[in-house]
């Protein structure tokens, strides 16, 4: 059973390979998880979070013809009547519109609310975590806003936006905002 030192050598190297790679393989794991201990330290020389989050873009676009864009500080839900209530660092901005439930049947109703409600629940989830804002923006600059009982001369409306998971959405929107009605510091801002 002479084999010819070729092959021997040849079978030899090949063990050798074999028996380093579970060794690399787990070198090489080591170094991932060090380059992921590293990475955070990495992530702080970049520059810090929008204080307005995922809806830094739209509060801006908001605010290019004035307005003022506060902090929700509580959002009270009523899972009866299918109506948030906003609270803001200035006080009261009043309840939303009502939302309708959408359904050709009982179990179409019934996914369409737990659809809503989930909705509202991440609202009030999202304003106590700070991350809902109150946008007072003039009229003309706001996107068409559904047809209402509200005064359309009126030159301000506003808006409900939160960032869900990384993403803006709006929660409610308010046809005319009654500027006597405001605290004056925030009535003050809408000029800046």
């Amino acid at each position: 059973m002479n084999a010819p030192l070729p092959i021997v050598l040849a079978a030899a190297l090949l063990s050798a390979v074999i028996a380093t790679m579970p060794a690399d393989a787990g070198s090489r794991k080591k170094n991932t998880r060090a380059l992921a201990a590293v990475s955070p330290a990495a992530g702080a020389a970049q520059p810090a979070t929008d204080r307005f989050l995922a809806c830094d873009v739209r509060v801006r676009d908001y605010l290019r013809e004035g307005g003022a864009a506060i902090r929700v500080t509580k959002i009270d839900v009523d899972d009866a009547r299918l109506q948030l209530n906003i609270h803001h660092e200035y006080g009261e901005a009043g309840k939303s519109s009502r939302k309708y439930l959408r359904g050709d049947t009982e179990e179409e109703m019934r996914k369409n609310l737990r659809g809503i409600l989930d909705e509202f629940a991440a609202a009030a989830k999202a304003a106590t975590a700070g991350r809902a804002w109150y946008v007072i923006a003039a009229r003309k600059v706001m996107p068409e806003l559904r047809e209402g009982s509200g005064d359309i001369t009126n030159p301000w409306t506003a808006i409900v936006l939160a960032d869900f998971e990384g993403k803006c959405r709006p929660i409610t929107f308010y046809q005319s905002v009654d500027r006597n009605k405001l605290d004056p510091e925030l009535s003050k801002k809408l000029e800046e």
